[in-house]
């Protein structure tokens, strides 16, 4: 299983790609941030399940049930839709007025962050199935990584990022 960091970076890093290079209309970094931490919304369920040991002293493992599932995936995108074209074009929120096209970034940045974790699990993980619904399975996902090789798909990742981000955005010049 790929480790928190890969659904994490990975995420940020295809996010980023597609706004440098292929958007049309460059959107904020916040959303490519929120992709990524989106990216890790799926194994929650990891921590409800210490919680739910701890309280009930049982030994139950909930990962992988419930949450890995593409349905929420493509109900999030299809909220973001639906405000899109049926939305008021301000949002009150607290105090602040909250334009359409942010809450509509928003959610597709969530979206994609919940598939990039799904597909990630799929095809890295030695146990990987792809469930449409929860914990239904709707087919077995092929493994052909090692232990060993998840382990530095992180790092891998990671120097891949950092040297596109030397060369697109020059970040020698934050140092």
């Amino acid at each position: 299983m790929p480790y928190a960091v890969a659904h994490v970076i990975l995420t940020i890093v295809i996010a980023d790609i597609y706004r440098d290079y292929f958007a049309k209309k460059k959107f904020p970094m916040i959303y490519v941030l929120i992709a990524g931490i989106a990216g890790l919304l799926p194994d929650a369920d990891i921590f409800i399940s210490w919680i739910f040991n701890f309280v009930f002293g049982t030994e139950y493992n909930l990962h992988r049930i419930y949450t890995h599932s593409l349905l929420y995936a493509i109900v999030v995108f299809l909220t973001a839709m639906a405000v899109s074209f049926f939305a008021k074009e301000k949002y009150k929120f607290l105090k602040w007025n909250v334009p359409k096209q942010a809450v509509v970034m928003f959610f597709l940045a969530v979206s994609f962050g919940w598939f990039m974790h799904i597909a990630l699990d799929c095809t890295i993980s030695a146990d990987g199935y792809l469930n449409w619904i929860p914990s239904v399975p709707l087919a077995f996902c092929p493994h052909p990584w090692s232990n060993d090789a998840v382990a530095g798909f992180d790092a891998i990742i990671l120097i891949l990022w950092l040297i596109h981000e030397q060369w697109r955005h020059d970040i020698k010049d934050y140092i």
